[in-house]
């Protein structure tokens, strides 16, 4: 395993070293913050390229002073090779790569270790629930949430009921007073004819550890706004569990998404309610 690393980062630098014939280079002065331009070209030919993790890199300006863009805020991007230069720092050479995304909007200086050859492939995941959330979290991010799951929630055989949706929506609105509402209370403001006795609920504010709904296997926020994340079909998956260990079909749903993806702040409030 360890040579085939060292021949792949080999033949990066091979490649690289290819993609601007350094062996014609000419050293310019030195930079702020003790990195030196060594050699600056165009590349010899155009390629795509994409992050080679979902880790957190950096894109550069060309003398590594000022940072301009974070690669794990660009999972799906194919970005197109420039130019690339070689950077002296503290005596060691690097290659980097100046890379733009297809808008030009979005452009800087990447050490090449941080990126792949060849354009971004889509591999989707089997639980993936297809969702690409409006960032930050809106009126719209929290339709398409609640209407992936009620359509869920249907197509398993639950039934949404009007009094329940009505409770759920109380308690939903009601949880930033942090007010102990009993069931009777509730009902008897709402002026509703269901038994209190009957109701169960489920009342989550915020949902707990949602990055482990959204992604399991990597714990990447990010992907709930690229189609790939499995927030939709877990909180399914609770609400439905909740109901079976409780025998019932019925249920009142209230879905709440604050925060940011992008910024790792996303919460999810849920208030669930059905009957024994």
């Amino acid at each position: 395993m360890e040579v085939l690393n060292l021949n792949k980062k080999l033949y990066l630098m091979i490649l690289a070293l290819s993609l601007i014939g350094l062996f014609s280079f000419t050293k310019t002065t030195a930079q702020a913050a003790g990195y030196q331009i060594v050699s600056n070209q165009a590349a010899s030919r155009i390629e795509p390229l994409h992050n080679a993790n979902p880790q957190s890199h950096y894109m550069w300006n060309l003398s590594h002073t000022v940072k301009l863009h974070n690669l794990k805020n660009f999972p799906n991007t194919t970005w197109t090779l420039k130019r690339v230069a070689i950077l002296s720092h503290n005596g060691k050479k690097a290659v980097y790569f100046n890379v733009t995304d297809r808008t030009g909007q979005f452009n800087g200086w990447v050490w090449h270790g941080f990126l792949e050859f060849g354009p971004y492939q889509y591999h989707e995941d089997p639980n993936a629930d297809g969702l690409n959330l409006i960032d930050p979290a809106n009126n719209a991010a929290n339709s398409m949430l609640s209407n992936y799951v009620l359509k869920k929630l249907f197509n398993d055989g639950y039934r949404g009921q009007n009094d329940l949706m009505k409770l759920a929506y109380y308690y939903g609105d009601q949880r930033a007073s942090n007010a102990t509402i009993s069931f009777k209370d509730a009902v008897a403001t709402k002026s509703l004819t269901i038994n209190a006795a009957n109701l169960i609920g489920m009342f989550e504010y915020p949902v707990s550890d949602i990055v482990n709904l959204i992604d399991p296997a990597t714990k990447d926020m990010l992907l709930e706004k690229t189609g790939n994340g499995e927030l939709g079909n877990n909180i399914t998956l609770q609400i439905e569990n909740f109901l079976k260990s409780n025998q019932s079909n019925q249920f009142g749903l209230w879905l709440n998404l604050s925060g940011s993806i992008s910024n790792g702040t996303l919460a999810l409030d849920l208030t669930c309610i059905s009957t024994k």
